[in-house]
């Protein structure tokens, strides 16, 4: 796997990229915990590769999975996990239950999944909104997401999101674009999409995400999450 030494900064964000064979095991660790508590502690999801541990992780956390993680100094605020769609990935695991047909799912050629998007949730991490009322650390890592994209010649990504994340997307401007809507493990309706990865796109997710005076009140948006 090709080894990544991006940094990425916006407002104030910073984000890094590392491959599972290059990420230092105390980043990798961190994002695994932050994992834990956004999906089995808060979520309450059920995942069947998880045994109990402080860690999420599954299979798809090997040497093709790529990581793009926000950051301050040596401490892990966000994460999401990428994986190139011709590889095995969950839409071809787990989650191909979303795709109702063979013409359902995008074309794979240039194409990544992304999954495992979690926050950070506590009194050190939790992150100023921006006019769009978006947590930056999130804006931050969708950016990042393009700008690898751009790099790697990936044309899209696939996702699999619940309604919170894909208003969440669509108000920091990177729309879903829908391919197919079915129900998760409690009953919730997810969508399976894909967002678009041009320069175009780039600015706009720019635009909408400029700084405001807003702080994070709550829990709104601090818990944003992509995919199962």
């Amino acid at each position: 796997m090709k080894q990544f030494h991006s940094e990425f900064e916006f407002s104030g964000v910073y984000t890094s990229i590392g491959s599972y064979s290059t990420i230092p095991p105390t980043i990798l660790e961190q994002i695994l915990s932050i994992r834990k508590v956004a999906f089995i502690d808060r979520k309450k999801w059920d995942i069947e590769s998880y045994q109990g541990s402080d860690y999420e992780s599954d299979e798809y956390d090997d040497t093709d999975a790529i990581y793009i993680y926000s950051h301050q100094r040596d401490r892990v605020t966000g994460c999401v996990r990428l994986r190139p769609s011709s590889k095995p990935t969950l839409m071809s695991g787990a989650l191909s239950f979303m795709l109702a047909t063979d013409k359902t799912r995008a074309n794979t050629k240039h194409c990544w999944e992304a999954t495992r998007f979690a926050l950070a949730a506590n009194d050190n991490t939790i992150g100023e909104l921006n006019k769009s009322n978006i947590d930056f650390r999130t804006a931050a890592i969708f950016l990042s997401m393009i700008k690898f994209a751009f790099k790697q010649n990936v044309h899209t990504y696939e996702v699999v999101v619940d309604a919170m994340m894909e208003k969440i997307l669509k108000r920091s401007g990177w729309t879903v674009n829908r391919r197919n809507i079915s129900q998760g493990t409690k009953g919730e309706k997810v969508i399976y999409g894909t967002l678009a990865c041009t320069s175009s796109i780039y600015e706009e997710v720019l635009k909408k995400n400029a700084p405001t005076a807003t702080t994070l009140d709550d829990e709104v948006l601090s818990e944003a999450l992509m995919a199962c």
